[in-house]
């Protein structure tokens, strides 16, 4: 993981700007995303969504309004005050908690369930598990978006670093085994796996449970 990387979200205008994002063309990638999310909780549930939904790290709440709207208690948790503070801006204030994930403040939600997104992606898979690990000490159930290197992006950027051009990052190739392994290893069961939408999204999302 970077070292610089959870520090930038320390900063008021990164705070600010982080929703830019999910606007323009993104946002259609993000209503995928949502509309997944929505239908995996409720799979989980059998038909039902959990009564409590923890976000970590909740960042600016992309989930909030949707979970709220349909009657889901929220919990957000985040190391970085000022993305929680931009949250409660959209949102208006609930139960916004700043700590760190890996040492997690939370009292354990046996009816509840947690969302991890935008995180893995920055880990190898030693820290993958170590988060996976901690999830489990919040919640018996998990939605969790995995970057598998899968993506079409992923191809092109590989292509693009082979021609000696400018890209982005380029995602870690995880095959299905190896994520299947880097969930079981840590007690939890991969109920499903969904990828998002095959040229609009990088991620895809698992759906955990533990007994």
């Amino acid at each position: 993981m970077r070292a610089d990387w959870t520090q930038a979200y320390r900063d008021p205008a990164v705070a600010q700007r982080y929703d830019r994002r999910f606007s323009g063309s993104g946002r259609w990638s993000d209503w995928l995303v949502r509309r997944a999310v929505l239908r995996l909780l409720r799979k989980a549930g059998q038909g039902r969504l959990p009564t409590i939904v923890v976000d970590a790290p909740a960042g600016t709440g992309r989930f909030t309004a949707l979970l709220r709207h349909h009657g889901v208690h929220m919990i957000h948790l985040d190391a970085s005050a000022e993305m929680l503070g931009v949250l409660q801006q959209k949102h208006g204030p609930g139960q916004e908690v700043v700590g760190n994930l890996h040492h997690s403040p939370l009292v354990f939600q046996p009816q509840g369930a947690i969302l991890c997104f935008r995180f893995l992606q920055h880990l190898d898979s030693e820290q993958r598990q170590k988060t996976l690990q901690s999830l489990a000490q919040i919640a018996p159930l998990a939605v969790v978006a995995y970057y598998p290197g899968w993506h079409p992006k992923t191809f092109s950027r590989r292509w693009k670093r082979r021609l000696g051009l400018h890209t982005k990052k380029i995602r870690e190739f995880l095959p299905l085994k190896t994520i299947r392994a880097e969930v079981e290893a840590t007690g939890w069961t991969l109920e499903a796996i969904r990828p998002v939408a095959p040229f609009l999204s990088e991620n895809v999302l698992l759906l955990l449970s533990r007994t």
